[in-house]
């Protein structure tokens, strides 16, 4: 299998790609986005000898990783990213997808990458198909709160906002949006992805606001009308199972909810035998 790195630039920040040619030149392809605080090799070193994004490839797909502004790789003020970079770098990875392989493209997104991937998919209307590990309605997280630290953290953080007092650049611990124990159920690979030397530990709070608390600049989700696979573990406490089923039941469009029992926070790497091959079955459905 091929792997090649590449760069793309996306509002004038450099942009880390990692690309697996696992379908060949007019095959399907999506772009694969990461959740909060990790990126390509915090994910890639989790697990030993275990490539979560060639394990993706292998499924008859190509695969081109993103390292998000301010993470891993990239360039960009560490730990700051918008919901507008967000959507923005995505769009730019599309476009470098289409050009490297010329097929139909889709995105696959875990944890807040799915999140960012669902919303992506709603606005591009070149993706063909989205395969979301965690979803969530960005009008209104307040049902996805599980922990003490966030039910402090988000009010404050939306007074803070609406006194126009928010510090531009005050920085929260990544620590204060999702607990250590809640990462993966694997304490040693919960303990890489907080330790890595290219982890994010800590975030701009006006980044955390734009993603989770400016409702005004999020489209509904019952506007999606891409084809769209959610996965969600029924022991995740980060964005729990409950919330995830009262989100699809929104959908209209083509959908399908895939529930693993006992699965907790990190499904692609604690159950990637079970959890990937269903995420491409859908994807490949849709981009083939």
């Amino acid at each position: 299998m091929t792997t090649v790195e590449r760069w793309i630039l996306s509002r004038q920040v450099s942009v880390r790609l990692r690309a697996y040619t696992g379908a060949g030149t007019a095959g399907p392809s999506v772009v694969v986005l990461h959740g909060l605080g990790v990126g390509i090799d915090v994910l890639r070193d989790a697990a030993p000898g275990f490539d979560p994004f060639q394990r993706l490839a292998d499924e008859g797909l190509n695969v081109l990783a993103m390292d998000w502004p301010g993470h891993g790789r990239s360039g960009g003020r560490r730990g700051r990213l918008t919901y507008r970079m967000a959507m923005d770098a995505a769009a730019a990875a599309v476009s470098e997808a289409q050009q490297l392989w010329d097929g139909t493209v889709g995105l696959f997104g875990s944890a807040l990458g799915g999140v960012l991937a669902f919303y992506a998919a709603l606005e591009d209307p070149r993706v063909s198909a989205v395969a979301c590990h965690n979803v969530l309605d960005l009008r209104d997280v307040h049902p996805v709160i599980q922990r003490t630290r966030q039910g402090l953290l988000l009010p404050l953080a939306g007074w803070l906002r609406r006194a126009d007092a928010l510090p531009r650049h005050l920085r929260v611990p990544t620590s204060a949006v999702v607990a250590p124990a809640d990462l993966a159920a694997d304490p040693d690979m919960a303990r890489v992805l907080r330790r890595h030397d290219q982890a994010v530990r800590s975030y701009d709070m006006d980044s955390l606001v734009s993603l989770f608390l400016t409702p005004e600049d999020k489209p509904a989700v019952t506007a999606q009308t891409t084809p769209t696979f959610v996965a969600v573990g029924a022991g995740d406490r980060v964005l729990p199972e409950t919330p995830t089923r009262a989100f699809v039941t929104q959908l209209t469009c083509p959908r399908e909810l895939w529930v693993l029992p006992g699965g907790g926070h990190q499904l692609w790497l604690d159950h990637p035998e079970a959890f990937v091959p269903a995420a491409a079955t859908f994807l490949k459905s849709h981009l083939t």
